[in-house]
């Protein structure tokens, strides 16, 4: 925990509780004094959290529809290359571009391809990965996969007043189990 005569920049503030209402409590509470920017960590999704904070929906499925497409299309177009151009090799009096052979290469690598659109999506979205990042300071914070709930207030400028973040934390119905400094 960093004290105000800490030399250690100061990240934030963050508050511990035991359970999801507390959180959300906290949440409500902080969002409309715009204090700093908010943060929650928890072992399991909490809409409400999500509603609190006013997090965008980012929907994940045109970033699969979009590397299936462009997979598929790669695929097929490779497939149409070989025959037609690259190696024309007529057996039976078959036609040049037989396109119904090409379908199940194509769909293969569509899948392929849509799945790892998904995954780069998700990681970029996430900003990931990220090995290092001051949330892990946060006291007892191995706990957020586990079983407890924690809200960050992060200092975004020099007006940040961490005492003022504390006596709001301090004042909730729900009390937090524990509030630290948390720096950098």
């Amino acid at each position: 925990m960093a004290e105000p005569n800490d030399p250690a920049p100061l990240w934030g503030v963050s508050a511990e509780f035991e359970t999801a209402d507390g959180l959300v409590a906290a949440l409500d509470a902080l969002r409309d004094q715009k204090l700093g920017r908010l943060d929650a960590y928890s072992p399991v999704p909490i809409p409400e959290a999500a509603q609190a904070l006013r997090l965008p929906r980012q929907p994940i499925h045109p970033y699969a529809l979009a590397g299936a497409l462009l997979g598929g299309a790669a695929m097929f177009g490779m497939c149409a290359y070989a025959t037609v151009w690259s190696y024309r090799f007529n057996i039976g009096g078959r036609p040049q571009f037989s396109w119904p052979a090409f379908i199940v290469p194509s769909f293969s690598f569509a899948m392929l391809t849509g799945t790892l659109s998904v995954v780069l999506a998700l990681l970029i979205l996430n900003r990931l990965p990220r090995l290092n990042h001051p949330a892990f300071n946060i006291p007892d914070f191995g706990r957020a996969t586990s079983d407890r709930f924690f809200v960050a207030v992060e200092a975004q400028d020099a007006s940040f007043d961490p005492g003022q973040v504390e006596r709001v934390l301090a004042g909730l119905a729900l009390r937090p189990h524990r509030i630290s400094r948390v720096s950098r």
